[in-house]
């Protein structure tokens, strides 16, 4: 069984309606519904905004319901220059930008007793994601596909010094900024579950967008839940 996990509604709604046999649960506060893309068998919630609230409903999805992996779908801010609105970002990796402990001598981003700051994607879900990434864009003629590093944090970032910063902070490798997947990621670290986060971008994470932004969420947000279903169900 996969986990397939969104922090909001928008997330994964498209997802939750192609679901078959499906059967639901409540635990620890969170709607877990499982059933079939396909022929394989998922389990899919809404986690919540930010770090504690993802961590959460991952160690639940992990224990309660012993999947084989998880994914994180949803949209995120764009960070590095060529990420654009509408493309898509693959996590080869992740790091939680508003964790800094460098007094106590480790690397900014760096949970204290982690061995290092970046929490590495599973490489086989990074492939298959990228194949259903890149089929998915075929559609949408000038959206590109990203394969490189998510920054995580509880906080929306809006402001373009926040935006460099995170992009300094992290060698230029930033490409876009959300507040789930690092900590999902960290979840599945020490549990040692295979991880991805497949992220669509709605935003430039600078304060410049549009007031359509929520037609924006709306649109990144069934670009990844398509390329998550195509994973899935292949």
């Amino acid at each position: 069984m996969i986990g397939i996990i969104g922090a909001m509604e928008v997330e994964i709604r498209n997802i939750l309606t192609k679901l078959t046999n499906t059967k639901a649960r409540t635990i620890g506060g969170i709607d877990f519904t499982q059933g079939e893309l396909g022929k394989s068998p998922v389990v899919v919630a809404r986690c919540g905004i930010g770090k504690v609230n993802a961590a959460h409903c991952a160690s639940i999805m992990i224990t309660g319901f012993d999947v084989a992996g998880i994914i994180n779908t949803g949209v995120a801010g764009g960070i590095a220059p060529h990420v654009e609105i509408g493309d898509v970002v693959i996590s080869q990796d992740l790091v939680q930008h508003d964790v800094e402990a460098t007094e106590f001598g480790y690397t900014t981003g760096q949970v204290p007793g982690m061995e290092s700051p970046y929490f590495a994607a599973c490489q086989n879900l990074v492939e298959t994601a990228k194949k259903a990434g890149m089929a998915a864009l075929a559609a949408n003629p000038g959206k590109a596909l990203h394969i490189g590093r998510i920054a995580t944090g509880d906080q929306f970032i809006a402001s373009p010094a926040d935006k460099n910063q995170i992009y300094a902070n992290h060698q230029d490798k930033v490409l876009c900024t959300e507040m789930e997947g690092a900590a999902i990621a960290q979840v599945c670290l020490l549990t040692n579950t295979p991880f991805v986060a497949i992220r669509a971008i709605s935003d430039k994470a600078d304060g410049t967008a549009h007031e359509d932004f929520p037609a924006f969420v709306e649109e990144a947000s069934v670009i990844s839940a398509k390329i998550v279903m195509d994973m899935v169900a292949d």
